[in-house]
């Protein structure tokens, strides 16, 4: 089992007998100095990297690559909707369902535990931004509450292509949806994950676009749940378990809403094992757009306290701290195809678990791994194009290749554009890096790679970046059980509709500064959440504690 499948039968008739180049680029060392590598500025340029991906309409707005332009405009005609908009998969231009809500989920992720770290960098504006790519797109794909739409472009097709996307024909179909009749649990999951985080991180900036993901997560949850069964994904993204996905939408469903039906669901599923029959607590893998096993069992292990999730995750850190293969050069070795994104989401994963548990391992596992990405290695390149003094010149990407066509192995030319930011695959066993664009396992570069190596940064600069940001555990918002008020309503939920979200904080404020409110949307019964019989700045605060996290029930409540 591994992840990044490609069409292996494809590729060697379209690029046999082509000799290994290997010019790469030197330029003046910048980003390391004595005291170790720029993490902050890597952070910066691996969160850029996704504006290279972008498709779509506005595809220039607020993009740090001047060369990439609007493509694919009339995505969805086929299907009477819009569906421009989303990231094209890797160095192709599919806009694959499994990579997207994996990619946007563990974005969202290291946003959410190491918010600070971005605001520390001053990278959260464009991490929002680039969040809010995603979730624009998956709103757009759901456009009632038994439809998604997953894939757009057919990847036999788009892989015969070489060129930039925005010469690349428009007629390209929707090729995979989930309804009624067709079961896409795995997609589902990951995207209902992806949405209750964007709805955790964009709650207190724009309150009802967050209730919007919130929303549409809960519904495609149901989806998955409700009609069980993988999604398609060509033979690109198959997936070998849709439990684990489901189990990483439901963690995060009720770390969104506190609704303990979630979480009863993330422990079911959680055991159910994959086709290979890997006991999910005894994992000897890592995060990846097929395996979502680990990264669940640390959130349950979060939320729930149980020694089982606890020593489920530990066994697979200290598995990848002493036992997997090792290079001479100190790489951890999962698989040969885009080794580097295997060490980068186990390092991600190590690093958050460490707040449960402050092991200095996890922590070495970190640096060890990061420092390798970046130049701590044998071969002394950079495997983050744009850093250090040496990097691939042939990255496995045609937006930033430039070349038009195969005639001539035009695609084979150095690459004309700096993709800057890109994590490509990595070396071999041996520590040996083959510099060629056919040497795909090596060269490519993919959105799903990018994103553990994110959150690693992030951990990174936290811990090794001279940051002074202490560890807070978030909690989840509580599973409300109040005592009995003068209605059936919970104390706090101002607008009645049984949830207490940031829509009664809004409104809470509304009615302290006077506003004018719509009928039937303030109850002030609810609204006085300390019981001294008026409706206060008290009361505001309070709730907005509740909301954070910082007290599980109000006084009126014990």
């Amino acid at each position: 089992m591994f992840a990044g499948k490609r069409n292996l039968k494809r590729v060697i008739t379209l690029f046999s007998c082509v000799a290994m180049l290997s010019t790469t680029i030197l330029i003046p060392m910048k980003n390391v100095s004595a005291a170790g590598y720029d993490y902050s500025l890597a952070l910066k340029n691996a969160i850029g990297f996704y504006d290279a991906n972008k498709c779509g309409k506005d595809v220039k707005t607020n993009n740090i690559f001047d060369w990439r332009g609007p493509c694919h405009t009339k995505d969805g005609q086929d299907v009477g909707l819009d569906l421009t908009g989303g990231y094209h998969d890797a160095g192709d231009h599919v806009k694959f369902g499994l990579p997207q809500g994996y990619t946007a989920s563990v974005l969202g992720w290291a946003l959410y535990e190491y918010d600070e770290v971005f605001k520390a960098t001053g990278n959260k504006t464009k991490m929002l931004e680039q969040l809010k790519y995603f979730t624009d797109y998956f709103l757009k794909s759901h456009p009632d509450a038994d439809t998604f739409y997953y894939q757009v472009g057919d990847g036999e097709e788009d892989h015969n292509y070489w060129g930039p996307p925005e010469l690349q024909s428009e007629d390209r179909p929707t090729k995979c949806v989930a309804n009624k009749n067709n079961p896409a649990s795995d997609v589902l999951g990951e995207t209902a994950a992806a949405l209750a985080i964007m709805y955790l991180n964009y709650r207190d900036i724009d309150s009802a676009y967050a209730n919007k993901c919130l929303q549409a997560a809960k519904e495609l949850y149901k989806m998955g749940t409700t009609n069980k069964g993988p999604g398609d994904g060509q033979y690109f993204y198959r997936s070998t378990s849709i439990y684990d996905d489901l189990a990483w939408g439901a963690v995060w469903l009720y770390t969104a809403t506190g609704d303990s039906s979630y979480i009863n669901d993330a422990k079911e599923f959680i055991v159910v094992k994959n086709e290979s029959g890997d006991d999910p607590f005894k994992k000897r893998w890592t995060m990846c757009w097929d395996d979502m096993y680990v990264p669940a069992l640390v959130k349950l292990a979060e939320i729930t306290g149980e020694k089982i999730y606890k020593d489920g995750v530990e066994y697979n850190l200290n598995y990848w701290m002493y036992d997997i293969q090792t290079t001479p050069g100190g790489l951890k070795y999962l698989n040969y195809w885009g080794v580097l994104r295997y060490a980068a989401a186990a390092s991600m994963v190590a690093a958050i678990y460490y707040k449960q548990n402050p092991n200095q391992g996890y922590l070495d596992l970190l640096k060890s791994q990061i420092d390798y990405i970046l130049g701590d290695n044998p071969e002394k390149m950079s495997y983050v194009i744009g850093m250090g003094n040496k990097w691939t010149q042939h990255p496995h990407h045609r937006a930033a290749q430039g070349a038009i066509g195969y005639a001539d192995n035009a695609n084979t030319a150095p690459a004309k554009y700096l993709l800057l930011g890109a994590l490509i695959g990595g070396p071999g066993a041996d520590d040996v890096f083959k510099e060629s664009v056919y040497e795909y396992q090596y060269t490519e570069v993919a959105i799903d790679y990018n994103a553990g190596f994110v959150g690693a940064l992030a951990a990174t600069a936290k811990h090794f970046g001279n940051l002074n940001i202490p560890d807070v555990t978030k909690t989840p918002i509580p599973n409300p059980t109040p005592t009995p008020t003068s209605n059936t309503y919970l104390v706090g939920d101002v607008n009645h509709d049984n949830n207490i979200n940031s829509i009664d904080y809004a409104l809470m404020k509304s009615y302290l500064l006077g506003m004018k409110l719509p009928e039937n949307t303030f109850f002030e019964s609810e609204a006085d959440v300390n019981g001294d019989g008026d409706i206060n700045s008290v009361d505001y605060a309070l709730l907005k504690q509740r909301l954070l996290g910082m007290i599980s029930k109000f006084h009126v409540e014990e």
